[in-house]
């Protein structure tokens, strides 16, 4: 690899054999070296390839201003999340997550307040998994740092884990997507008058179909096509649920401008039968269906 800038001593811009350019963090990497030089792999400690952080520049800045230790700890943080989450977990949200976990940590230094999260209680639902982690990315802090910050940290911690199933750093999409999750219980909650338990197997479920569904959407993938007939017969049996996947439907499609295809309403249908049933059978009186 060759160096194609230098920015300090710790950062410098590689270009690979493929032509693709990285920024590259290592401890003395840029020291008294030159553009045209061959990158010292030895010194590389971590790489950062194109993502939607933003260019180069604006990616060397990011790793220029945060201390290498919080690099660090961030990349073992990754790490705990992959294990437990699974291989989306990538370095793409490296950068991002170690500028957030590096502004919590001065906060803390400082003796600031504790932020409220808007998205706390929505989050901590409809998440369970990677809040889980985001907690034991908190001790892992706490182990290494002997700094305790506030739990309400793993809040903004666990959406960037969930932005990860999305290859994205801009977290705002997230959060607007775990509003519209929110607002799809409450449609279901409207509709049939019952409580739903948000911890239950069938949100989960229903959850992990919903964030499917935006990811399908995002690369443009659809649905295998569904037999006409299953159609009918699930609109004849529950007519009512699939109204509500109508409405659930509509409501994607108003707000984010989707064209939701008749085979995503049949099984957001499903899900909202398996919702319904379950907080019915939970009702101490059972629920007027």
């Amino acid at each position: 690899m060759q160096v194609l800038k230098v920015f300090n001593n710790n950062v410098v811009l590689g270009r690979d054999e493929r032509g693709v350019e990285h920024v590259l963090f290592g401890r003395g990497l840029g020291f008294k070296v030159t553009a045209g030089a061959t990158v010292d792999e030895s010194r590389v400690e971590r790489r950062f390839g194109p993502s939607g952080t933003g260019g180069v520049d604006r990616i060397a800045a990011l790793v220029n201003e945060i201390p290498p230790e919080d690099i660090d700890l961030t990349g073992r943080i990754v790490e705990l999340a992959r294990g437990r989450l699974g291989p989306h977990i990538t370095d793409h949200i490296l950068l991002p997550l170690a500028d957030h976990l590096s502004f919590a940590l001065r906060r803390a230094a400082e003796g600031a307040g504790e932020i409220e999260y808007p998205l706390r209680w929505e989050v901590q639902y409809l998440y369970p998994a990677e809040v889980q982690v985001a907690r034991a990315a908190l001790d892992l802090v706490a182990q290494e740092r002997g700094v305790r910050l506030p739990e309400v940290e793993a809040v903004p911690l666990a959406l960037h884990l969930v932005n990860a199933q999305f290859d994205t750093s801009d977290i705002s999409t997230t959060a607007q997507m775990t509003q519209t999750l929110h607002r799809t219980l409450d449609i279901i909650r409207e509709e049939y008058g019952v409580e739903i338990d948000e911890g239950s197997v069938e949100v989960a479920r229903f959850v992990t179909h919903l964030r499917y569904l935006f990811l399908r959407e995002q690369q443009g993938r659809k649905l295998r096509e569904t037999p006409a007939e299953l159609h009918a017969a699930l609109q004849s049996a529950r007519p009512r649920e699939y109204t509500s996947a109508g409405r659930i439907g509509t409501l994607l499609a108003d707000q984010y401008g989707w064209a939701i295809s008749t085979d995503e309403i049949l099984y957001l249908a499903l899900h909202v039968s398996r919702l319904v049933d379950a907080a019915t059978a939970a009702a101490p009186d059972g629920a007027d269906r």
